[in-house]
């Protein structure tokens, strides 16, 4: 039985500066930088102004992926793997086309002493453009020549040792599902699986218990897995055998039936999910099709509208420079008759105006009027918009391009795909066949296929009780470990369920109080009492009863596993629409406790006047709390826009509590 070791107390990223490079949703600001101090830093806006997107970036930054919003946890390793695979198309539509290559995210933060600052390219989740790390402010020898991939590995490596982690896997486990709540709202109080996995990591020996628990519930699931699949097999075998006893002849069941069946089904799996590859690439390639022709088409339009223009002041002293064809050679490089390309174009062009000849027939051009301001004006403005125009083009080219080049790419594997089954059938078309008339028994000695079935059904059943056997061991492993968690718990409770209570109570009014339980053999949970009735379902509170409660046994977790020299932060996205008045004020209280506390908090909110920042404003004070308002970093919609009176009012508002505020957090 595992020992009861000293508490495990981690050291966590406070992040100093988040710097975002060509981040295109922000049009206004997209290389906007933030510093953080001390304490909570709010992001405030508008509906749809990308808040919810700068936590999931940052935490992006941090880990290499985007929390999942259907966070699934079978282990941490596996669950890495899904939130990678789900950060993939994370940032498409969020960065323009032509900012793809250059967008990406630049942090700095501390651990203690120690300072990092990474920059990571957004759509290159596995590696680092740069690296740094120093202790008090010395720097460490990283090595040279470095490829971003290593970069990024010896980050992870460092970033666990001085968290005090068994593997990064366990950090983005962490992160993602204590430290932050974002717009999934998924809770922790009611996920079997990743509450096991948190409190082996809290209230655990070591994180390396945690790590070996995590190893044997994947291993115990598959073997569990692998003997239930055996015993569905040796059952459908047995009524098989019913069957062909109780016929008077049958066909003998061909070697390799059962696995040439699971191959068959698989590849007709594989050609249904790479068929609707294809349908969805087909679709985007279309919509990207008809954005280009729109976009072209604007540029036509605006094409005529020039020379509409042009043409109508030409009596008006225009001069053979502002024609529209000449404009296009000078700004193309290229000429619009012969369509030769080349700089000598616009020189040659340039060179012949110069001399006051017409670039076309060179006969001089005779002394004209200048044109009139308005009417150069209203030139430029058509210049200006069809300059839009072609950099619209341009950019829904490039992406049809992309497009047109991914479903190229799925068409391949579509095609690959059906060439296997067809090879598949034809090479064991006998086979196939036997599956659809074994149980026909046209002929063959009965006593002898039933002795193969019963043989091959002795063999699943011997397979089975020992997948069940080696479940059971994983098992026991598994319950000893259990044992060893609920006493270093029974410990830990004198600190750890005051705190819940405290910042529970801050919330609700009522006292609160939570216990440790067990469920499905192996699986650990935290449950909570509420007026001394357990709350086992979800649907037993209210929805704002269900997020707060569950932040702040979040934030009692993150406070006792937080190792005093760089506490864990949080990130929140708040989820205030689900509360009245008074409960945001409560709501309010609760966060800058947390705060006060020592933990920073970067939350988001919606610009109003709700309680929950004016209160927690009036606690903490200017000295523990910013306010930084987003309505300036993206285009407003027209709405928004027409009620800007009312952002700016509610700012005024939280700025005022800023101000009045502080006393609390000085205190």
């Amino acid at each position: 039985m595992p020992t009861l070791t000293k508490r495990p107390r981690y050291a966590f990223p406070n992040i100093a500066r988040v710097q975002l490079n060509a981040f295109s949703l922000y049009s206004l600001e997209p290389n906007v930088s933030l510093s953080f101090a001390k304490g909570v830093t709010c992001l405030a806006g508008a509906n749809g102004i990308g808040k919810s997107t700068f936590l999931a970036t940052v935490n992006f930054g941090l880990t290499g992926a985007v929390p999942n919003p259907r966070r699934r946890l079978l282990s941490t390793g596996q669950y890495l793997r899904d939130a990678q695979e789900y950060t993939a198309d994370f940032f498409d539509g969020r960065i323009s086309e032509e900012d793809r290559d250059v967008a990406a995210i630049t942090l700095d933060f501390k651990i203690g002493k120690v300072e990092y600052s990474i920059q990571r390219a957004l759509f290159s989740p596995t590696e680092l453009l740069s690296l740094s790390i120093k202790d008090s402010g010395r720097p460490r020898e990283l090595g040279t020549s470095l490829t971003p991939v290593q970069r990024d590995a010896l980050y992870r490596t460092h970033l666990c040792d001085d968290i005090g982690m068994q593997s990064f896997e366990q950090f983005v486990f962490f992160q993602h599902f204590l430290l932050t709540f974002d717009e999934a709202r998924h809770l922790l109080f009611w996920d079997e699986a990743a509450s096991t996995q948190m409190l082996y990591l809290c209230f655990g020996g070591d994180p390396s218990e945690a790590a070996k628990a995590d190893e044997l519930n994947r291993k115990m699931e598959q073997a569990g897995s692998w003997g239930r699949n055996l015993q569905f097999q040796a059952s459908n075998i047995g009524k098989r055998i019913s069957i062909l006893e109780a016929s008077s002849g049958s066909t003998d069941a061909p070697d390799g039936i059962e696995q040439a069946t699971s191959i068959y089904q698989e590849r007709l799996s594989a050609l249904e999910s790479a068929s609707a590859s294809v349908n969805e690439a087909e679709q985007r390639v279309a919509e990207s099709e008809l954005r280009v022709a729109q976009a072209n088409a604007s540029v036509s339009a605006l094409r005529i509208t020039y020379s509409d223009a042009f043409n109508n002041l030409l009596h008006n002293a225009s001069s053979p420079k502002n024609h529209p064809i000449v404009q296009d050679a000078l700004q193309a490089s290229a000429c619009p008759v012969c369509h030769t390309a080349s700089r000598d174009v616009a020189t040659k062009v340039s060179g012949k105006l110069a001399k006051h000849l017409c670039p076309l027939c060179e006969f001089p051009i005779e002394e004209t009027r200048a044109i009139s301001e308005a009417a150069r004006a209203a030139l430029a403005e058509i210049d200006g918009r069809l300059s839009v125009a072609r950099e619209t083009l341009n950019e829904a080219s490039a992406a049809r391009n992309r497009f047109a080049e991914d479903l190229k790419s799925k068409q391949q594997v579509l095609l690959e795909t059906r060439t296997h089954i067809n090879e598949f059938e034809q090479s064991n078309n006998d086979l196939l066949e036997a599956i659809k008339v074994r149980v026909a028994a046209a002929s063959g000695p009965l006593q002898q296929n039933l002795s193969a079935l019963q043989q091959a059904r002795e063999q699943l059943i011997i397979q089975r009780d020992e997948a069940y056997a080696e479940r059971d061991s994983f098992k026991e492993q598994l319950r000893l470990l259990q044992v060893a968690l609920q006493g270093r718990y029974a410990k830990a409770e004198k600190e750890f369920v005051p705190t819940f209570r405290r910042l529970a109570e801050m919330f609700l009014g009522i006292d609160l109080d939570v216990r440790l339980t067990s469920s499905q053999g192996t699986a650990m949970k935290l449950q909570i009492e509420m007026r001394g009735t357990s709350r086992q379902q979800q649907h037993q509170l209210s929805e704002s009863q269900r997020f707060f409660v569950d932040i702040a046994l979040r934030m009692a977790i993150a406070e006792y596993a937080s190792a005093p020299s760089s506490k864990a932060p949080m990130f929140i996205d708040t989820p205030e629409g689900s509360l009245d008045i008074s409960y945001e004020d409560r709501a309010g209280m609760m966060f800058a406790e947390f705060s006060l506390g020592g933990h920073s908090l970067l939350m988001t909110a919606n610009i109003n006047t709700s309680k929950l920042l004016t209160s927690m404003a009036s606690i903490c004070g200017e000295k523990m709390m910013r306010l930084v308002p987003m309505t300036g970093w993206s285009e407003l919609s027209d709405v928004q826009q027409k009620a800007t009176h009312l952002f700016k009012g509610a700012y005024e508002e939280i700025s005022k509590a800023l101000a009045a505020g502080g006393q609390v957090a000085e205190s």
